[in-house]
């Protein structure tokens, strides 16, 4: 049977039903679903690339027109590897469709493009800030993969399932699986729900429940977390999105806007109308206290008071395109961001308002954005998965608490005898410190092209330092030169080249320093490393 799937900017769904025989009675069955789980780390570490890896910038520019005299300084991002997408059995390459994170573990779903089903679920390891692991992947055949949430330790799985290879969906392929995790690391162990409609479209769970709801004439489901046992429903029609208050259960509808029910009983307590979107676009919502984030498609992102109902602020699509489309919406710690297909994905800061700090540029498109920790996980239509790290200061140092915020625009230039300090987070294009010439800074900095220190110039680096890109055809570097000295006390990930000329100086401070090159060392004569420090690559050596 066709599944009548397709995708209107990646994630976009087709929700209208052929089939009208729904049953929700079938919920005691185990499915069999022949996964095949593959752990073998050489296998996976292929699908792990970073060439596009390094630090990125956040531009104003890419919207306004404006020349990248724009770029955000005070939101420093390096991108740390992309996700390849995985190939099914008979090698078609399936395409991310969600994320979930639990502690150090993301969870990336997939599906398959078109009539056919087939889906996958990958487990990446971030525990190492710099060196994230494809620990585990598992192709489910016949099934696509459309969200994933958790509760307590089993993954909790929105799906739908060829009709034709399950007799017990009759005719339905919305399903909802439950599956026992080892340690974090996925299992063959499932416990399936069959629901109504074509497919589920999102999913999300407490301590005692979890939630799913379906898409065209589908339905709201809460689901014991226990006995795995239905407990309640409310239909409704074109569900695309669901999230969890304390106390509250919110959903999205393409046609009948946000719907509010009590968590416990299932009872509708209030609904306000959003924007009417295309049918069978699946998007996210996410929520802030009393906000109500809500990704409405060629409508922007709208942001609504969860308890008025009352529209509070409008992000309007700014060019006019098929697929320039708010896809999806996830805040973190203060910060909103936002996919925005073929126009990337825009960062924003909440106070009062949201307010633009820019746009990253997205190979391919950017459909699919969750952030959680210091990671922003971006699935794009043609470049797989990309993982972005936040680079924010981890540790305060008494001693620069006197320092400003840095404040001197793209380019860091300090010349001779210049003394500069700065603390916190520092995103700047390029940096010079040229001869004896002082550079102080505390909390985390990321350089997207050269850093280069002059003769004499000294950089005390405390914290976290990212510079360069990786494998460029043009590489980027940091160079020190005769008599200057790079003074670390944390990290250092230099993603280009690394160049010591003659006397040039690094000195490692305390017992816990680091640092990664993944381009070229040169070392020339006369050159001096001292001090306790973990060289990941062995490329000071």
């Amino acid at each position: 049977m066709k599944k009548n799937v397709y995708l209107l900017s990646f994630l976009a769904m087709s929700l209208l039903i052929g089939c009208d025989d729904n049953n929700d009675n079938k919920n005691d069955g185990q499915s069999s679903n022949n996964i095949t789980i593959t752990s073998d780390q050489s296998t996976l570490n292929k699908r792990l690339d970073l060439t596009n890896s390094g630090v990125i910038s956040i531009e104003n520019g890419a919207l306004t027109g404006k020349s990248a005299e724009t770029t955000n300084t005070s939101f420093p991002l390096v991108q740390i590897a992309e996700v390849k997408p995985p190939v099914d059995a008979i090698g078609r390459t399936l395409q991310a469709s969600h994320v979930t994170v639990n502690g150090n573990y993301a969870y990336v779903s997939y599906i398959m493009r078109g009539d056919a089903y087939s889906g996958a679920i990958d487990v990446i390891d971030v525990s190492d800030p710099y060196k994230p692991k494809l620990v585990t992947s598992a192709l489910i055949p016949n099934t696509d993969i459309t969200s994933l949430t958790f509760s307590g330790s089993n993954l909790i799985i929105g799906a739908a399932k060829d009709v034709d290879k399950d007799t017990q969906l009759a005719g339905n392929p919305a399903i909802v699986f439950n599956m026992e995790l080892s340690s974090g690391l996925l299992t063959d162990k499932l416990k399936t729900n069959y629901l109504e409609s074509r497919v589920t479209t999102d999913v999300a769970a407490n301590t005692s429940n979890y939630f799913a709801v379906t898409g065209d004439n589908g339905s709201l489901y809460k689901i014991n977390s226990s006995t795995k046992v239905i407990a309640g429903k409310a239909a409704l029609a074109d569900l695309r999105s669901i999230a969890l208050t304390s106390d509250k259960v919110v959903t999205l509808s393409g046609t009948k806007g946000v719907n509010i029910y009590n968590q416990s009983t299932l009872a509708l307590q209030k609904s306000f109308a959003t924007s009417n979107d295309v049918s069978g676009a699946k998007r996210t919502m996410d929520i802030d206290g009393t906000k109500l984030f809500v990704s409405e498609g060629p409508n922007g992102l709208g942001v609504y008071d969860i308890n008025s109902g009352s529209k509070l602020q409008t992000i309007g699509i700014t060019t006019a395109g098929e697929d320039n489309v708010t896809n999806a919406v996830s805040f973190n710690d203060g910060y909103a961001f936002v996919a925005n297909g073929a126009l990337g994905l825009n960062v924003y800061q909440s106070t009062t308002q949201l307010n633009l700090l820019g746009s990253v540029g997205i190979a391919g498109s950017s459909n699919y954005v969750k952030s959680s920790g210091d990671y922003i996980y971006v699935a794009s239509g043609t470049g797989g998965l990309k993982i972005i790290k936040m680079e924010k200061p981890s540790t305060t140092f008494a001693s620069c608490l006197t320092y400003g915020l840095y404040n001197q625009g793209k380019d860091l230039i300090l010349n001779s005898n210049d003394i500069k300090s700065y603390q916190g987070a520092t995103a700047i294009n390029s940096a010079i410190i040229n001869s004896k010439a002082v550079l102080t800074h505390c909390g985390s900095i990321a350089i997207l092209n050269n850093l280069t220190l002059n003769s004499g110039g000294t950089f005390n680096m405390r914290g976290s330092l990212s510079q360069g890109k990786y494998q460029q055809s043009t590489p980027t570097q940091l160079i020190i030169n005769s008599g200057a000295k790079l003074v670390v006390e944390g990290s250092v990930v230099i993603w280009g080249d690394l160049t010591l000329n003659s006397g040039a100086q690094i000195e490692f401070v305390g017992n816990t320093s680091s640092i990664t090159v993944y381009g070229k060392v040169t070392k020339n004569t006369g050159v001096t490393i001292t001090g306790n420090y973990v060289d990941t690559e062995n490329k000071l050596k």
